[in-house]
């Protein structure tokens, strides 16, 4: 639905001098070494954070499990579910989880831009329609003076 309707607005909107996109509000610093740690930073983020990377993470953690349980002592087995299966599971799982959160909040800044460049487009175009009307308005007020 969303992308139905942002497809419209894009090609029926024009833009708005007074309305800056989400986008270019962003500005990003420039050059090989920053583009460099970017792009890895996004492809660790996108790898890390994905379903995939939750389950595999599940497979290692509970690789040691036997291990754990096999000594028959509580200590190793609150290591593996602090240190292995806790820390391994759930980093993917809030990277998943901020991803989505993320598009959402993607998809609600592109809709209020578009929402405030009609806004924005409308505005100008009643200010144009008022300043016409106050031209007409004088010019009537003008030649009633003059009868």
């Amino acid at each position: 639905m969303y992308a139905a309707i942002i497809t419209f607005m894009n090609n029926t909107l024009k833009p708005n001098k007074h309305v800056i996109h989400p986008k270019e509000l962003v500005k990003k610093e420039e050059g090989r070494f920053n583009t460099f740690n970017q792009k890895f930073a996004v492809w660790i983020g996108t790898h890390v954070g994905s379903m995939y990377c939750f389950y595999l993470f599940n497979v290692i953690a509970f690789l040691s499990f036997k291990s754990a349980i096999d000594t028959h002592n509580l200590v190793p087995i609150i290591n593996w579910v602090s240190s292995n299966w806790i820390q391994l599971i759930l980093l993917p799982a809030i990277m998943v989880a901020q991803n989505v959160a993320q598009a959402a909040s993607d998809a609600k800044s592109e809709t209020d831009h578009h929402t405030l460049t009609y806004l924005a487009n409308l505005q100008d175009e009643q200010m144009v329609e008022l300043k016409t009307q106050h031209e007409i308005l004088e010019f009537l007020k003008k030649q009633r003076s003059t009868k």
